[in-house]
């Protein structure tokens, strides 16, 4: 397997982890804990044929990104990624009109939440890996990976 199979196979299977985390939504915001609805199998074979960082690790050291700012990034990837991504959303927000993410769902469904990755300051915003759509408030606005970045991940 080469290189940007590696790569692509890894984002994939953390793609997996994160809807996987949409689907066991906590009752209460913020208290889930790693939710792990990744392929196994391709997380295993990933991990044994990994000898270089892949392109998410990069990203991550460069802008110093939290493991919550990974994984908002990650979710925002996954729907552009993952066909069954957008229904997941909907899913886990409850609200049909909502099939993309914002900061709200982030912070209700991935593991150790913090507040401080919503800031304009923050790596996410600041670097404008992400996108914030028009909404009624920051947190309910639908969130969007930047195409550059998307190029970048997927290698």
């Amino acid at each position: 397997m080469n290189r940007l199979e590696v790569n692509q196979r890894a984002l994939m299977a953390e793609v997996a982890r994160i809807r996987g985390a949409l689907a066991k939504r906590p009752e209460h915001c913020g208290t889930t804990e790693s939710g792990g609805a990744e392929n196994a199998t391709d997380a295993e074979i990933v991990k044994d044929m990994r000898s270089e960082a892949t392109a998410l690790d990069n990203l991550c050291t460069v802008f110093s990104l939290s493991p919550f700012e990974r994984d908002i990034l990650l979710l925002c990837a996954g729907v552009e990624l993952d066909s069954a991504f957008a229904a997941a959303c909907v899913e886990a927000s409850g609200d049909p009109r909502k099939s993309s993410p914002t900061f709200s769902l982030a912070l209700a469904t991935l593991p150790k939440p913090h507040w401080s990755a919503l800031l304009p300051a923050a790596p996410l915003r600041w670097w404008r890996l992400i996108e914030l759509g028009a909404g009624e408030s920051v947190t309910t606005s639908p969130l969007r990976i930047d195409e550059r970045i998307l190029h970048y991940l997927t290698g």
